[in-house]
């Protein structure tokens, strides 16, 4: 792996990693401190799993000994990857989808949304099906640990609500949002919360990306039977995560509905996160999105400032982290959109200080995430904000700069010429002409009016939060 990596890199994250044993089915690894451990699980696990499937290994477990640092700290995870068959089919994307980059350069990232404590895929030789149950939960994400506030305290509450009552008060719970914002989070305290309160239901998170391949693999081995009796009977509470990636896979739908049907018809809590309403979903079946709003639709919004230092205070505690205010205010300041850059840099700063056993202060946080957190963003052209608006309303890029009037391309129109406005440094003539021509006033009185809409609709910020991360991510 030390050829796909930069040398800093290899030095801080891959060369501290020792390996303890290897059998041929089992690589044991040592950290010398969580920190490590955390950022080596979350950047490099799952390309040394595909490195060893390469080398023929196809069924391998990684496992990593107890921390060799003495403090509290949660219990170590083992991550269990088995050879997936993924057939093409499972593969397609729809239209929010972002396929694998080509570059074999690996690039680390923040803690992932969901760190399940064991990932599986099914494989033709596997003797059947089986949903992923409550051991996928990771022992992190409970309500304790969730920071809410302003921006996302009905999805809080909402979330609360799912987890405590029997039968389901409201149902689905449909939570939306931005990416990095805590949806996935609240998923899984959810399932622990019906755990504590029920010890003996059974819960299952999956995400619908796992739902299609697996729905695909049954039609493959002609298990379908097998399929629909474990995600249709004997469930409790079914938490789906993304379900916007079933968009434009219309058999997968089709099952999707009659699985949702089942279980809500049984009175069974079922939990759905997007990163959009159910009516802003293109691609998917008005049978099904109607019934993602039967229930509770409950928006996050990216968090307020102070909401963004009581993350890193929490997170800090959690991590046995000693973090002063000033450091808080300096990371809060400088990322404001996503929780999950937040805590990453926070576990950043925290490995550097371990292993360069210095102490965390202003000057060590400026010195060690400076870079990283002024660095120059990649340039943003009016193109690309026209086919990410585009993307999520289910358009074409032409649509966008089309002269049509009717309601639905206008708004979306509106939105793009907003949003370049405000991220790029192109004047009113060049939007215009960026637009298929159009007079330069009609984009000042578009970004007037989105500006003027926004004062008083919430739903319009959502939509414009969500289609600026895909922008600016």
């Amino acid at each position: 792996m030390k050829s796909q990596v930069t040398p800093q890199h290899y030095d801080m994250w891959l060369r501290p990693i020792e390996v303890t044993s290897w059998d041929g089915a089992t690589l044991r690894l040592r950290a010398p401190n969580s920190y490590v451990r955390l950022w080596f699980e979350t950047n490099y696990l799952s390309p040394l799993v595909k490195e060893l499937h390469a080398l023929g290994h196809e069924q391998v477990r990684v496992e990593f000994d107890p921390d060799s640092e003495h403090r509290p700290a949660p219990e170590p995870r083992q991550a269990q990857v088995m050879a997936a068959a993924e057939p093409e089919l499972a593969r397609g994307t729809s239209p929010m989808s972002t396929p694998e980059a080509s570059s074999p350069a690996i690039t680390p990232v923040p803690p992932p949304r969901e760190t399940p404590t064991s990932m599986s895929a099914m494989t033709d030789d596997q003797p059947g099906f089986s949903a992923p149950d409550a051991a996928t939960l990771n022992p992190r994400y409970t309500f304790d640990t969730f920071v809410a506030g302003p921006s996302n305290q009905l999805a809080f509450a909402a979330s609360q609500a799912a987890a405590s009552s029997y039968p389901p008060k409201y149902n689905p719970v449909f939570i939306c949002g931005g990416v990095g914002l805590g949806k996935t989070h609240l998923l899984h305290a959810i399932g622990h919360q019906q755990l504590g309160n029920r010890p003996g239901s059974r819960i299952v998170y999956i995400s619908s990306e796992r739902f299609m391949n697996e729905y695909v693999q049954a039609i493959r081995t002609g298990r379908m039977h097998e399929f629909r009796r474990n995600y249709r009977e004997g469930i409790d509470v079914l938490l789906v995560d993304d379900v916007q990636f079933l968009a434009g896979k219309e058999s997968t739908q089709d099952e999707f509905f009659h699985t949702f049907n089942a279980l809500h018809e049984n009175h069974k809590q079922i939990v759905l996160t997007a990163d959009r309403k159910p009516h802003e979903i293109s691609d998917i079946a008005d049978r099904l999105r109607t019934r993602f709003a039967w229930g509770l639709l409950a928006d996050i919004e990216p968090p307020e400032l102070e909401v963004r230092i009581a993350i890193l205070r929490k997170k800090a505690a959690v991590e046995a982290v000693t973090l002063p205010d000033d450091v808080a205010l300096y990371i809060a300041t400088a990322i404001k959109s996503n929780v999950r850059e937040l805590e990453g840099a926070l576990i950043r700063l925290a490995a550097y200080a371990s292993l360069s056993k210095r102490r965390i202060d202003l000057e060590f946080a400026q010195e060690t995430l400076g870079a990283a957190l002024t660095r120059p963003r990649e340039v943003i052209t009016v193109e690309t904000i026209i086919k990410a608006v585009a993307s999520y309303y289910g358009l074409k890029p032409s649509d966008i700069k089309s002269d049509r009037r009717h309601k639905s391309l206008a708004n979306p129109r509106a939105i793009a010429m907003y949003i370049s406005r405000h991220h790029t440094k192109d004047s009113y003539p060049d939007l215009a002409r960026a637009f298929g021509g159009k007079h330069h006033t009609t984009v000042i009185s578009a970004v007037q009016k989105i500006a003027e809409r926004l004062k008083d609709d919430a739903s319009l910020r959502s939509e414009i939060h969500a289609i600026e991360s895909m922008v600016l991510r």
